[in-house]
């Protein structure tokens, strides 16, 4: 059972919340957060309460149900959001973006699918810590956060977007959780723009569906 709150969900076995104020960003666990990923680890660790002090992104830390019940804070990933939008000018439906328009053509009804641009939110960053990671955490973090975005949300937020490194463990992971390459254009680039429907998800959702994943 989802329980919620303004900017926290929590499931049987887990805890998204958001980071809040200076003491929660400067604070051992993250200071000393290790995902592998240097740069990911300096963000994190030296960026995200800038970030934030400058209305950029906002970062959630991602818990076992447990830590939270007993007080502890425990965060085995952290993830970051920021608005976005997904831009589609009219040339480029049968041009550089036409694996988008053609996604919208079958899943979006016909007098919005002409919309120069449709509403969304990103990915800034995510991170495993390393000694978590192959657990599927991943997957149960990602679920939860199209949960969030479905819920109590303040503005219309039809798409999750993200810029993935370009490497076969990292596209895999993102494929597996439902995303999609937006273009071709950036195939040789050092990282790639996938993005994931949020109305599927809800629709998922309202048929019953199993879509959490391994927890």
């Amino acid at each position: 059972m989802l329980e919620v709150e303004r900017n926290r969900l929590q499931t049987e076995h887990f805890t998204l919340g958001i980071l809040k104020s200076k003491e929660d960003f400067c604070c051992k666990e993250v200071e000393y957060f290790d995902c592998d990923n240097d740069d990911l680890n300096e963000f994190f660790r030296k960026d995200a309460f800038d970030h934030k002090q400058e209305l950029l992104a906002e970062t959630y830390y991602f818990q076992p149900r447990e830590a939270t019940e007993e007080g502890i804070f425990f965060p085995v990933a952290l993830i970051s959001f920021l608005n976005d939008a997904i831009v589609i000018e009219k040339k480029e439906r049968k041009g550089a973006k036409r694996i988008f328009y053609n996604y919208l053509r079958k899943y979006v009804p016909h007098e919005k699918r002409g919309y120069p641009s449709f509403p969304a939110v990103k990915i800034g960053r995510l991170g495993v810590q390393k000694k978590y990671q192959r657990m599927d955490l991943g997957t149960s973090l990602l679920n939860m956060t199209k949960d969030l975005f479905l819920t109590n949300n303040r503005t219309g937020c039809r798409f999750i977007t993200v810029d993935a490194y370009r490497n076969d463990i990292t596209i895999s992971f993102y494929q597996k959780n439902g995303f999609q390459f937006l273009w071709d254009k950036d195939k040789d680039d050092d990282s790639r723009i996938m993005f994931f429907d949020l109305k599927r998800h809800e629709k998922q959702q309202n048929a019953g569906q199993s879509i959490r994943g391994p927890l």
